[in-house]
């Protein structure tokens, strides 16, 4: 076995020699065994235990056992206390979700305020086995089917290569004392219960069960290497951004084979879950104008493109911000308002600045200074709003000026406005209004910048 380990944790390159690891230690079987093992290796540890306070004295039990095994053995122990229970009622989680988020909350800390390399956890081939069943059952992508990682982060898992049986074994032959958790009796959970019912079954098919599966897993972790390749290749072809606004061009998509699965994982950073993954992508054949919903973003289907926003966090419908005239001031450098992640500058240019100053783009505004009538007010777009475009002499609805531009539905939510005295001085990174133009009778230039 201690062969088998240290060829494990060479072939998985899971730290280096001189590194220092942080052991989590319950008591339990498998992770006093790992104890031993490094103790064995002669490789520089020390250990960390939980106590969750959910089983009476049998949590104080395994506290003090793996206190007294450290003390004996000259390694350095850290423990916690954790009002699990109170954090399940203040959270509305489940007992195994509010465990798992304190106990690696607190590794994290520690590994971090001692300087370990690593935090070692005693996960073997069966809890991998049946952490793929388990995502099988309630529906999983291919990252699911990989089973656990060897190594990820700062997390790493030495034992990986063994199964239960081999570990069983070990303990048996070395005679080595451990803790019994009544909870992993218990088929009140999920992972026990395929443990106990599920597992035996499909043994009955393959005696060799875990033996086939360890191979099937290590198959599957090739494959999905390669599939993140394709998929990180189909998100550079399809997708770019602008202005925190993404576009996922439609042509391109449907050019992909794989095209339905590629979507359905590039849009679960977006909160869209497979269902909608799904319809979407029927959708891309279909009319423009479809919208769906995610918690925390939109998608609309467009002509061309399928595009992505979220909800504007920094001005919602019907909220202004007031720009004010600094007097006395410059205004160079003195003026920034937050729009939408960005920032608006606000600087004045004397007109015989001006030409060297101007670069005409979307994203900057100049106008006559003295035509303007202070406080400028910056807000969302209203119906019934109008103004003149430049270059033209009559009056145009904004909701008019966003149809011409092809401006799709859920961008025009987050279209703003710089009015003065309610007259709109510019449809932000569109247009400005006509009957603020710069002539030759313009004295000082007003310039405003949207600065990423």
């Amino acid at each position: 076995m201690l062969h088998a380990f240290l060829t494990y944790i060479n072939e998985q390159k899971l730290f280096d020699p001189t590194d220092k690891i942080l052991l989590t230690v319950s008591g339990g079987k498998d992770s006093v065994m790992m104890f031993n093992l490094f103790c064995r290796a002669n490789i520089g540890f020390a250990v960390a235990h939980c106590n969750f306070q959910l089983r009476g004295e049998d949590s104080d039990g395994d506290e003090k056992f793996v206190e007294e095994l450290c003390s004996s053995n000259g390694i350095d122990f850290h423990s916690t206390r954790f009002e699990t229970k109170k954090f399940v009622k203040e959270n509305n989680v489940s007992t195994q979700m509010a465990a798992r988020t304190l106990r690696y909350e607190w590794f994290g800390k520690i590994r971090q305020e001692f300087g370990y390399a690593y935090i070692a956890t005693a996960h073997h081939l069966n809890d991998s086995i049946e952490t793929v069943l388990l995502n099988l059952t309630k529906g999983t992508g291919i990252a699911g089917l990989r089973g656990i990682l060897p190594k990820r982060g700062f997390i790493i898992r030495p034992l990986l290569f063994a199964s239960r049986g081999q570990i069983d074994s070990y303990v048996d032959d070395n005679q080595i004392v451990w803790r019994e958790d009544s909870s992993n009796v218990s088929d009140d959970y999920q992972r026990n219960l395929m443990r106990h019912q599920v597992v035996p079954l499909l043994k009955k098919i393959n005696p060799n069960f875990d033996e086939t599966f360890a191979r099937n897993l290590e198959r599957l972790q090739s494959v999905e290497v390669d599939f993140r390749k394709n998929l990180n290749s189909f998100k550079n072809t399809v997708m770019h951004e602008e202005n925190e606004v993404v576009f996922l061009k439609i042509a391109h998509i449907k050019y992909y084979e794989s095209a339905a699965y590629f979507l359905e994982e590039l849009l679960k950073d977006f909160g869209f879950n497979y269902f909608q993954s799904k319809e979407i992508y029927h959708s891309l054949d279909g009319l423009s104008g479809k919208v769906f919903h995610s918690s925390t973003h939109t998608l609309l289907k467009d002509r061309e493109d399928l595009i992505i926003t979220r909800p504007s966090v920094t001005l919602r419908e019907r909220e202004q911000k007031e720009i004010c005239h600094p007097v006395g001031e410059s205004w160079e450098g003195l003026h920034e308002v937050i729009f939408e992640g960005k920032n608006l500058r606000f600087s004045v240019v004397e007109i015989a600045d001006f030409e060297a100053n101007f670069t005409q783009n979307s994203t900057t505004l100049f106008v006559d200074y003295d035509k303007i009538t202070f406080p400028l007010i910056l807000r969302t777009w209203h119906e019934g709003d109008w103004f003149i475009p430049l270059g033209m002499k009559g009056r145009k609805k904004i909701s008019d000026f966003l149809i011409d531009k092809k401006i799709s539905i859920n961008l025009k939510k987050v279209i703003f406005l710089l009015t003065s005295m309610d007259n709109v001085l510019w449809v932000v990174g569109h247009r400005a209004d006509d009957r603020f133009k710069i002539t030759e009778v313009t004295k000082r230039v007003f310039k405003v910048e949207i600065i990423s």
